[in-house]
């Protein structure tokens, strides 16, 4: 009776530690998930799937943009990104920028290089020196990309001038929080290289592009929201030669807004838009931009 007792209880031990060991592989596949799951989602750039628009009806209307360069195959806001846009036929590149704590405009969407380079540090608490010292070691394909470093905006705005490319360059940083930061040299680069006519000023700062509208009352602007509604109308009318710059979930859910700025004549910019079904139900709104990760125009 005492061994089969003993052989109840072992049975039981058994059963208790194989369904830990089962409880600890399923916690650590959800945290597998979780993290696979983070990681894509903040390099989303490098894992939308390239399609073409040129079969879209009303796509011969729409200005692309590359978000980032072609960011699908190669790292994000690197000068091989925006080669590869060029290549692919895009006139229109997209970048975003932040001032170092030295007054040096760079292309980085992130404050901190940690997506990017691995190193914890804040691009506008750091030099360009120190930025310049991580090499970038994330985004598509980086192992056909060694010795990789973060550019300036005089190095895109050289690059886009020797391509033919049209510069769209968000500026990340905020006024309110570097009110000391070179927002005249933007400007200043893009005349030196003859490109202040053609390039495109956007950003989620309103103060940002009040700031640029006091230097060049005549330079393309976007405001960026995530939201369209009347108020955006006001606040680009009152900068001038801006348009709206707007996450393309809301214009698809508020058309009648779109029918006013078509009214105003302010230009609309979709952004950021990875999936045809997508593309087909902003080219039936007559949106006249489009910023996107994917979408691309075929060779004729």
């Amino acid at each position: 009776m005492r061994q089969c007792f003993k052989k109840i209880k072992l049975l039981s031990r058994r059963k208790k530690i194989i369904a830990a060991l089962i409880a600890v592989l399923l916690v650590s596949a959800l945290i597998i998930g979780i993290l696979v799951y983070h990681e894509r989602s903040a390099n989303f750039c490098q894992y939308a799937k390239p399609f073409s628009i040129s079969e879209i009806q009303g796509s011969d209307d729409i200005t692309l943009i590359a978000h980032r360069g072609c960011a699908v195959e190669a790292p994000e806001n690197t000068l091989p990104a925006f080669e590869k846009a060029a290549d692919k036929g895009y006139r229109y590149v997209e970048t975003d920028i932040r001032a170092t704590a030295d007054g040096v405009w760079v292309l980085s969407h992130d404050a901190s290089l940690k997506r990017m380079t691995g190193f914890r540090g804040k691009v506008e608490e750091m030099s360009l020196a120190e930025v310049q010292q991580h090499p970038i070691t994330g985004g598509a394909n980086i192992k056909d990309y060694p010795d990789l470093y973060t550019p300036t905006l005089e190095d895109f705005i050289r690059l886009c001038r020797q391509k033919q490319l049209i510069p769209v360059i968000e500026i990340k940083t905020k006024p309110a929080e570097y009110p000391k930061a070179p927002w005249r040299e933007i400007l200043t680069l893009l005349e030196q290289n003859g490109m202040q006519k053609q390039a495109v000023i956007i950003s989620f700062e309103y103060a940002a592009l009040e700031i640029l509208r006091e230097y060049n009352s005549e330079i393309a602007m976007q405001y960026l929201i995530k939201e369209i509604d009347e108020t955006a109308f006001s606040a680009v009318e009152k900068l001038g030669n801006c348009g709206i710059d707007c996450a393309y979930q809301s214009l698809l859910k508020h058309p009648d807004m779109v029918e006013v700025a078509k009214s105003a004549k302010i230009p609309l910019n979709a952004w950021t838009v990875d999936k045809k079904a997508d593309v087909e139900k902003l080219c039936a709104l007559g949106i006249e931009y489009l910023t996107s990760n994917a979408a691309y125009r075929a060779a004729d």
